[in-house]
């Protein structure tokens, strides 16, 4: 029998219970998508998950009892690819979350691509890169940008209709348009021949013709043809070597050895043996480059006196020595590892993407990939390590995969809600302007599409706020010298120019004369003034407009793409 007093208690604890929750305010996520910094999570409910897993199979004529068995005949029962049979209800109840070989096996049995299955289950490889670009470094990393989604949608375009001249500077909206969306097998990207990498704030040899934070596009097969010895002084290279990465250029000493050169800042000379304590992976030919929060370099003690070079590692190791390489050449300690990953964790709304400084060391003296996918995802992104190359160390075979997509509807993918109705104005939409945008471009870096954002600091980008310099004969700026295109922050209009800082520093704006033609360089106003700042090789003389009556400012550049090489920004 409860007594009176026991209820009192009860009731009292009940209340206190309610408010602890209500004061704590747990979000709910089901079904919706969170926005949390820089990166968009999508909470699938594991209830549906159940119903598209469900559905895959059954597309295959499977059911997870026969998944269950096929993976015991073929694994055994207590080897980790093994596929339980209750499965759909340890998922329902929010006990289970599947592990790297279960969806290996799962891909292996239904045909399908082992990243598709990553997708169902809320792991979107597709995010490393996001993650590589969004996170401070200390170090050069070659991205990944191999892992992106080949049956993604990408927004396309076309001519405006009509004759139209591309000018040397003008918004790309002036003279191409939305079309049709397109897969991204359609294009043509030779992922082989062309690798990407951030460039670190404390091995910029470079400097000041590349920034920390640039993001470079390095053609490899140039290196195959092209030696140390022939290239031209304004050649910039990607070398790889024991300490990590760096984007500089190199002088040629004999008996195949280089000198990694810096001209600007007191790094250590330190000559290196090619194929042995140093590799050339190729030669930069573009640079994007975000002008919004520049990044002071850094010559950190340990590069700035003489190291001894060491022997590289080789390509093929175990997992736990990878980490440990991988660690060591990204400059980072445990708890500076982990703290990166619990910025992951907040960008991704997810607690188990963080990683504590013993994990990070245990997994260090572990062969096994962590049971977790989202641990994993955040090994790759922290450590600058491609996903493919996480799985051979971990003895993951992506060969034994699958290889048939799963279908839009089975699959969390963004489909495209408009299209052209006719079809045969589509096909013929590749007029001058656009091939000869894509031609100076190509291949274009689709990975970075959902990071515009976040190397413009805007939130919403138009064609309008994209201009096309392609075309610029006389620029009035060395990073405007084999510029491609500019995205200009339109809310910016006031110029400042400081007289004191380098030419490194000196914001960009872009011009809008009267005559509606365009100017783009450094500005400054004066008694009411527009006065354009020529740095251009050739010397020209300041112009000066009334500004509102001869020209206006359209608005600040916030971030460059251009070909490399070019001249000097000292």
């Amino acid at each position: 029998m409860v007594t009176g007093r026991a209820k009192s208690h009860k009731l009292i604890t009940a209340m206190t219970i309610s408010h602890l929750l209500k004061a704590v305010q747990i979000p709910r996520t089901h079904g919706k998508t969170r926005r949390t910094g820089a990166v968009k999570l999508h909470r699938t409910p594991k209830s549906e998950v159940v119903e598209r897993v469900r559905a895959i199979l059954d597309r295959k004529g499977l059911t997870l009892y026969q998944v269950s068995l096929r993976t015991q005949n073929l694994y055994g029962r207590s080897s980790p690819y093994f596929v339980p049979h209750n499965l759909y209800y340890e998922l329902d109840v929010g006990t289970f979350s599947p592990s790297l070989h279960q969806l290996l096996a799962l891909s292996k049995i239904s045909k399908y691509r082992f990243n598709d299955w990553l997708r169902v289950f809320g792991f979107s490889p597709e995010r490393i890169p996001e993650l590589q670009l969004l996170l401070p470094s200390k170090r050069t990393m070659v991205l990944d940008s191999t892992v992106d989604d080949p049956e993604s949608w990408i927004p396309w375009f076309r001519n405006k209709p009509g004759p139209r001249e591309a000018p040397s500077i003008a918004p790309l909206g002036q003279f191409i348009e939305l079309s049709e969306a397109r897969r991204l097998r359609s294009f043509q990207v030779d992922s082989d021949s062309f690798i990407y990498a951030k460039v670190g704030r404390q091995d910029v040899l470079a400097f000041p013709n590349l920034l920390p934070g640039s993001i470079v596009r390095v053609n490899t097969k140039i290196t195959k043809t092209l030696a140390p010895r022939n290239a031209s002084p304004d050649c910039l290279f990607l070398l790889e070597h024991a300490a990590g990465f760096c984007c500089c250029r190199l002088q040629a000493l004999g008996e195949g050895r280089v000198l990694p050169l810096s001209t600007h800042l007191p790094y250590a000379q330190v000559e290196l043996k090619l194929h042995e304590e140093a590799r050339i992976l190729g030669v930069l030919d573009l640079e994007i480059r975000p002008l919004i929060a520049r990044v002071q370099p850094e010559v950190p003690r340990a590069l700035a006196r003489y190291w001894k070079p060491l022997s590289l590692p080789p390509e093929q190791v175990k997992l736990s020595r990878l980490l440990r390489n991988a660690r060591s050449r990204m400059g980072l300690s445990f708890r500076e590892a982990s703290v990166l990953s619990r910025r992951i964790a907040s960008e991704l709304g997810d607690e188990q993407y963080f990683a504590a400084p013993g994990s990070l060391s245990d997994y260090e003296t572990q062969d096994a990939p962590p049971r977790h996918v989202q641990k994993v995802i955040t090994l790759c992104a922290i450590y600058g390590l491609h996903f493919s190359t996480f799985l051979k160390s971990s003895d993951l075979h992506s060969q034994d995969a699958g290889q048939e997509p799963i279908p839009d509807n089975l699959v969390p993918r963004k489909t495209p809600t408009k299209f052209q109705k006719n079809r045969k104005e589509f096909n013929q939409f590749s007029g001058q302007q656009l091939l000869e945008l894509l031609r100076r471009w190509e291949p274009v870096p689709f990975f970075l599409r959902n990071l515009l954002p976040e190397l413009s600091g805007l939130k919403s980008l138009s064609l309008h706020d994209f201009f096309w310099v392609g075309d610029e004969q006389k620029p009035l700026h060395p990073l405007l010298v084999n510029g491609l295109i500019l995205i200009i922050n339109r809310h910016k209009k006031k110029p400042i120019y400081s007289r004191s800082h380098p030419l490194w520093q000196q914001p960009l704006y872009v011009v809008l004369k009267r005559d509606g033609t365009y100017i783009c360089g450094c500005c400054s106003l004066e008694n009411d003034v527009l006065v354009i700042h020529s740095y251009s090789p050739a010397y020209l003389q300041p112009e000066k407009l009334r500004n509102h009556d001869d020209a206006e400012v359209v608005g600040l550049v916030v971030t460059v793409a251009r070909r490399l090489n070019g001249p000097s920004l000292s």
